[in-house]
């Protein structure tokens, strides 16, 4: 059989913009020096600074820190100022340093808006920040923006005088091509760059079963597991999920900037396995990716190893049958495998990540294939996740949360359950976050105790502690990421710190097995940084009841053996 398939991935504004034209010397110019959070990257600068200085006496150099992690200065009201006119000032700028892949991206969004200012510009990186730095100004419509590979010692903390001789070398290796870079005429291809590919043509391919999984594989948009052809036929169907139209753009989804419209995310859908049952918690979960309170790229793009976790609340579950009991993350049913597989689709296909190239995780996460799971409101002695965040409990809901990291332990009675969590509990991060999961009985014991959930969340956040010498300092003192409310310690002091600054990046959910003689708690430790937890409504379509009645029958009968 021939299908004729539809392709998942998102369009984007097809801009490609030509490059402001190079200063035709560096005499008595100034050099404006652009730099992100970690303050280590100042002494870059400063080298770079004095080899210039040793070979052009009369340049002068203006330094412009922004210290805010994950975001863009053309919308942040409180520097886009004082950046605005920084820029002016300068005759060109040199941005530093893509060394992590996720500040990369930013360094390469904000040097790309040095561009669109009127001001030429380069970026410095390094072999691990590369293939980022050119994404993010592709992205932005500058493809041939100018960015550097550099070798020098990967060195995110640490001050500028005591580290700025490690970088001698380096620079004075580089030091030509910055020259070069700075100063050498646009080609005809940087000041008329070639679009982006045009729009496709509807059907994107024609072929069998294999051919097409092929297909999808050697471009790209799957992981290599067998998807279902996304046909005309198949995405009208996924389409009933919603009275939206085809075309409404949901979201644009960094890193690529692609735009999330319904049909893209109904192709992803057919792909994974979806029930058009599922698209409209597909939608909300788009929606949840970015809410403000999600920087998108701080986790898909990260050095660090994150996973897409997906919690469903309301009456949604049980119409959708998702699992909120027994095995809940083991992979026995169909939504919750295929709805967080489709939003992992959607993150390759519309967010635009791919492995070497914008993923920047070290080692990964199994997690990326995406975890969704319910709530067991029923067994619950606490109200639901999503009624404590503001909605109603005849509501449906998804959050979005970004972990790395899972402990997991099975005691009872309360006293154990929190000496076990406070002692053994890791956190990681600038601001760490936490989601818990709780069997009905563990929470049970708790809620017999007196607990409510923010009882349980503000012990954990007071008790969970850890030696002064064993907490990263740095990341909060010369990354400025000070958390909210926390005095910091002198480094040389002897006493603890708690290992979670706030509750701002916590959750408790109940779940799992209901058999009073379970006792697991599974604690999902990250998330946090960036913001988050982030709980989207989902909008059901007129026809709903209709909708679910057709596909209700679609559950696991196991025979016996």
């Amino acid at each position: 059989m021939e299908y004729e398939v539809l392709s998942p991935w998102a369009e984007k504004d097809n801009i490609a913009r030509g490059l402001q034209p190079r200063i035709a010397n560096l005499e008595n110019k100034t050099i404006g020096m652009f730099y992100y959070f970690f303050n280590s990257h100042v002494a870059i600068l400063r080298e770079i600074e004095r080899q210039l200085k040793e070979k052009f006496p009369t340049l002068k150099f203006s330094y412009y820190q922004y210290t805010v992690e994950t975001s863009e200065i053309e919308h942040d009201a409180t520097h886009r100022e004082s950046f605005e006119e920084w820029v002016k000032e300068v005759d060109t700028v040199i941005s530093v340093y893509g060394n992590i892949p996720s500040p990369t991206l930013y360094i390469a969004y904000n040097t790309a808006y040095i561009e669109r200012l009127g001001k030429p510009a380069i970026i410095l990186t390094g072999q691990a920040g590369v293939n980022m730095a050119r994404s993010g100004v592709s992205a932005k419509g500058f493809p041939e923006l100018r960015v550097l590979t550099v070798d020098l010692p990967h060195i995110s903390f640490g001050a500028s005088g005591e580290i700025q001789d490690m970088f001698i070398p380096g620079i004075a290796k580089a030091l030509h091509q910055i020259i070069e870079a700075l100063t050498k005429p646009l080609t005809e291809q940087e000041k008329s760059p070639i679009k982006g590919a045009e729009k496709a043509s509807r059907i994107i391919y024609k072929g069998g079963l294999e051919d097409v999984n092929r297909f999808f594989y050697k471009n790209g948009w799957s992981y290599g597991m067998p998807v279902i052809p996304p046909t005309e036929e198949a995405v009208r169907e996924m389409l009933t999920g919603t009275d939206l139209p085809a075309d409404h753009v949901v979201a644009t989804l960094p890193p690529m900037l692609g735009k999330a419209t319904v049909e893209k995310i109904a192709i992803n859908a057919v792909m994974a396995g979806c029930l058009p049952t599922y698209l409209p918690v597909l939608i909300a979960g788009v929606k949840a990716m970015v809410d403000p309170r999600i920087k998108l790229e701080g986790y898909t793009c990260s050095m660090g190893c994150w996973e897409a976790f997906w919690i469903v609340n309301g009456p949604v579950r049980q119409a959708l049958h998702i699992n909120s009991g027994k095995a809940l993350m083991s992979p026995y049913f169909r939504p919750n495998a295929t709805i967080g597989l489709a939003l992992g689709l959607i993150l390759m296909n519309v967010s635009g990540v791919r492995t070497g190239m914008e993923e920047g995780a070290a080692i990964g996460h199994e997690g990326k294939f995406g975890v969704c799971f319910a709530e067991n409101e029923e067994m619950s002695p606490w109200e639901p996740l999503h009624v404590q965040y503001g909605f109603k409990k005849e509501d449906s809901t998804i959050t979005s949360f970004w972990p790395n990291n899972r402990s997991f332990w099975q005691v009872r009675g309360t006293e154990n359950i929190l000496n076990t969590i406070t002692e053994n509990i890791p956190a990681f991060g600038f601001d760490p976050g936490c989601a818990f999961i709780l069997v009905p009985s563990v929470a049970k014991d708790l809620a017999d105790s007196g607990y409510t959930k923010k009882d349980f969340m503000n012990y954990v956040q007071e008790y969970a502690r850890k030696p002064i010498d064993e907490s990263y300092l740095d990341w909060l003192v010369n990354a400025h990421h000070p958390s909210k409310g926390l005095v910091l310690p002198q480094a040389s002091c002897k006493s603890s710190m708690r290992r979670f600054f706030s509750t701002e990046h916590m959750i408790t959910v109940v779940a799992g097995s209901h058999d009073y003689f379970s006792f697991d708690i599974a604690a999902y430790g990250g998330g946090g940084d960036h913001g988050g937890p982030a709980i989207t409504k989902m909008e059901l379509p007129t026809k709903w009841e209709q909708l679910v009645k057709k596909y209700d029958d679609i559950v696991p009968h196991y025979g016996r053996y």
